[in-house]
């Protein structure tokens, strides 16, 4: 109908900004909602994010994934996972049975994720077992307790298990104490009388440490009246030789992020193992190379991540091992991955779509040097989302479809960096938590 009423005086058209894309993660940020029913130790040290890094995507069986959470109560998710295991090329071993998991949660607090009930099952063949958990974290006090209580279980021939086997798997109960730079806590089996797990966390400055021993103590035999000194001495021996020991270099990471994006650990494994692996996650900008792209667009960011871990033994047995892995995504949409170890090497393609619900697609191809039998893989995910994460950008967490990219006002050095001139620099005015889907809630940055 005509040029808006100001550019009746300037003589034309305001042209529209230039933009950068700052596309979300396409792996949904795995913050450990559970994390507070577990030992501190094995969540921490880069662990997680390594296994990710490895292991998704990257597997040569069929695997399927189901995550949906109703959107008239968000409390609840259910989540089944399917996996059907498959030969590598002319192998004449069979492949392992397929297997499966269930899981249904409930959030009564929407505010507080770490408190939570849940139900699970899990099947591999005819093998089977399912158990009821629940955690309560109470902010106030920094106390989480915890448990879990096995309700069915069967052998892998399908029949009840041994006596031996159903002994250990009584009633779990846990707690833990945990703040920002400490976390302590213990794990007991009360019918078996045993003392499972117990671990100690601390940070100070850029600097992790933490220890855990898994002794499988008899409490009730170190605790009878009168105290056996024998038993105390050994009960320290099998301490000693359960314990596993780790510290990291881990800095604090930017406004802009959630955890350390940058990790190198060395840990000592119950005397047996010493593993040193580093993690580093970078969001880097480049040139849009793209024909389907508009001309305001200057420039998209990507997403990369590096990762190793060796493992030696140091008891001669089972050699060392070394795996080098890097992941890549492209835009919103592609990622590309590969790792490489002295067993064998495997890529993957991953295509995610961003409708309400998501679906995602993978394709794997692996090769095992010593065989040199290549294996084929694919993984299907669909689930619904609630809120994207951005490494740089203003929130949405309603967009869906091809208004999932963010479109961010270009800055000079944007503009720079586009024409050659120099690299981009994070602008601090866009560098919010909030601005960019990381608002944490109580308890985030405890350990």
């Amino acid at each position: 109908m005509g040029l808006p009423f100001s550019s009746l005086f300037s003589g034309a058209a305001e042209l529209p900004p230039n933009v950068v894309l700052v596309p979300p993660l396409l792996e949904r940020e795995r913050k450990g909602r559970s994390r507070f029913a577990k030992s501190s130790y094995d969540r921490l040290f880069g662990k997680p994010q390594l296994a990710m890094l490895f292991g998704d995507y990257l597997s040569g069986d069929v695997t399927g994934v189901i995550s949906f959470s109703p959107p008239e109560d968000e409390r609840i998710n259910v989540t089944a996972k399917l996996g059907v295991p498959r030969p590598g090329g002319g192998s004449t071993k069979p492949a392992a049975p397929a297997g499966g998991s269930l899981t249904l949660r409930f959030q009564p607090f929407p505010d507080v994720p770490f408190t939570f009930f849940d139900v699970k099952a899990r099947t591999r063949g005819a093998a089977s077992a399912a158990a009821v958990r629940g955690c309560l974290f109470d902010p106030a006090s920094r106390l989480a307790v915890f448990a879990e209580l096995p309700v069915a279980a069967t052998s892998p021939s399908g029949g009840a298990l041994p006596a031996a086997a159903a002994a250990g798997l009584g009633l779990r109960l846990g707690a833990k104490y945990t703040t920002p730079g400490l976390s302590v806590g213990a794990v007991v089996n009360p019918a078996a009388s045993q003392l499972q797990q117990a671990f100690v966390v601390a940070k100070a400055g850029a600097l992790l440490l933490g220890a855990q021993i898994s002794p499988q103590l008899q409490l009730d035999e170190l605790l009878a009246l009168p105290l056996d000194r024998h038993a105390w001495a050994g009960a320290a021996r099998r301490c000693q030789q359960a314990a596993s020991y780790a510290v990291a270099y881990q800095p604090e990471p930017g406004r802009a992020s959630y955890g350390g994006r940058f990790t190198a650990a060395v840990e000592l494994v119950r005397d047996r193992e010493l593993c040193i692996s580093f993690l580093h996650h970078m969001a880097v900008q480049r040139q849009v190379r793209n024909p389907f792209e508009s001309a305001d667009v200057v420039g998209i960011t990507s997403y990369l991540d590096f990762g190793f871990r060796m493992v030696s033994d140091l008891q001669g047995v089972a050699g060392s091992q070394m795996q080098l892995g890097a992941s890549w995504q492209a835009n919103k949409n592609v990622m590309l991955k590969a790792q490489v170890s002295l067993a064998g090497a495997s890529v993957a393609g991953v295509f995610k779509s961003w409708w309400q619900p998501a679906f995602t697609l993978a394709g794997a191809a692996g090769v095992d040097f010593a065989t040199g039998r290549s294996r084929f893989g694919v993984t299907a995910m669909v689930e619904t989302w609630r809120s994207a994460r951005y490494e740089r950008s203003s929130a949405a967490q309603k967009m869906s479809g091809a208004r999932i990219t963010q479109r961010h006002v270009a800055s000079e050095e944007d503009l720079a960096y586009a024409s050659g001139k120099g690299l981009l620099v994070p602008l601090d005015e866009v560098d919010s938590p909030e601005v960019l889907g990381q608002k944490s809630t109580t308890g985030d940055d405890y350990l």
